[in-house]
Formats: structure tokens, sequence, C-alpha cells
């Protein structure tokens, strides 16, 4: 396992946008795919996200959801989804390896699986957008 997976970062200064956005980028380089973090493009999300939201640190909120169903003791099944799901996965996942994502699929009943050649445990990467953007539309759209 990447080691830099198992110690947390530092706490940034929620109030400072340079110290969110080298937070930020800290937080996604481990995770990004055979291209590496475009850290250009993460700095700017970085300073539009800060500049719009009134609590940042609220970004952390991001791994509550991680519990699962309504009993925190017991699990979400993923098989009882009913919504249409699509489920994208990077083929260079270093987190959860490509076998996690079409395994998620497959339990989803109806799920639409697409993997994202050389894209890590990360929003999708531009270079995949041209197939991301137009798949996305149509899974919307119903």
């Amino acid at each position: 396992m990447n080691e830099s997976f198992a110690k947390p970062l530092p706490e940034p200064d929620w109030a400072d946008v340079d110290s969110y956005a080298d937070w930020v980028v800290a937080s996604n380089r481990p995770y990004a795919g055979a291209r590496g973090l475009d850290e250009a493009h993460a700095r700017a999300v970085a300073a539009t996200i800060h500049a719009r939201s009134h609590d940042p640190a609220a970004a952390n909120n991001h791994w509550l959801v991680v519990a699962g169903g309504d009993d925190d003791d017991e699990p979400l099944d993923v098989r009882r989804i009913t919504a249409p799901t699509l489920v994208l996965h990077g083929t260079d996942d270093p987190l959860f390896p490509l076998p996690h994502g079409e395994a998620l699929a497959e339990a989803i009943p109806g799920a639409t699986f697409l993997a994202l050649p050389g894209a890590g445990h990360e929003a999708p990467p531009r270079e995949t957008w041209d197939v991301v953007v137009p798949l996305l539309l149509e899974h919307t759209a119903a």
C-alpha cells in the first residue's frame, strides 16, 4: 500500500486560500492515475471552491458518508440500489484497483460500467471528458 495513504495530512489554515490549495494538492496527489496530478488545475479548482465556500473546512465532511446504511451497524447493501447507476472507475486507481469498480457495477442491478484508462481515484481527468461527458449526459437524460 502507498504509505502516503496511511498518514493524515495536517489541517490547513482554512482561511488562507494558498494553504487550502496546498492541502488539496497534497490530499489528491497519491490518488492520481498514470498521468499524475494536474497541480495547476487542482489549485485553480481549490481557489474557486475556497472563494465560494462559507466553510471550507466542511471539505472534511466527505468522510461522514463512509459509514453506509441507515443503521451504523449495518453496511449499505448496494444490491438494493434501484436508481440508474453509472460506475466510472480509473484503471490506475491506487486505492481501489479496477476489479473493485467492476465488482461494484456487477453488484448494482442494471449498472453501467466504464473503465477510464490512466485515471486514478479522482474525478475524471480532462483527458477522459470526450468520453465521460457524453456518457453522463446520456445517463442523466432519462
